[in-house]
């Protein structure tokens, strides 16, 4: 049975010191479900999931605080991302996307 929702002002539980070497994020989804779970113990991670659950409530949720950690229920697991490395691009390069997008940028699009 799922947990109901906690809220970030109540049920607050004190923060246990999680060694760095051991500070770690889980990501949980299921193929065939939309929503995903995050569970981390990671500090600067639970700081980020935080400020998404006060900023974008209808998408992220506080499920679980352990005071070691806390799980967090996302809505739609698309918004979980797995990318390539990083793409390096040349001065030439960003000069033409800069300019691509302040013609957009004139032109209405975006």
């Amino acid at each position: 049975m799922e947990k109901d929702i906690l809220t970030l002002e109540k049920d607050i539980i004190p923060r246990k010191s999680v060694p760095l070497y051991e500070q770690e994020t889980h990501i949980y989804y299921m193929r065939d479900e939309k929503t995903a779970k995050i569970y981390t113990s990671d500090s600067t991670q639970i700081t980020k999931f935080d400020k998404l659950c006060k900023e974008n409530p209808q998408m992220y949720q506080l499920i679980e605080d352990t005071g070691w950690g806390k799980t967090y229920l996302c809505q739609n697991k698309n918004m979980i991302s797995i990318r390539k490395k990083k793409r390096v691009l040349t001065e030439a390069q960003k000069q033409l996307a800069a300019e691509r997008m302040k013609n957009m940028h004139s032109s209405k699009i975006l």
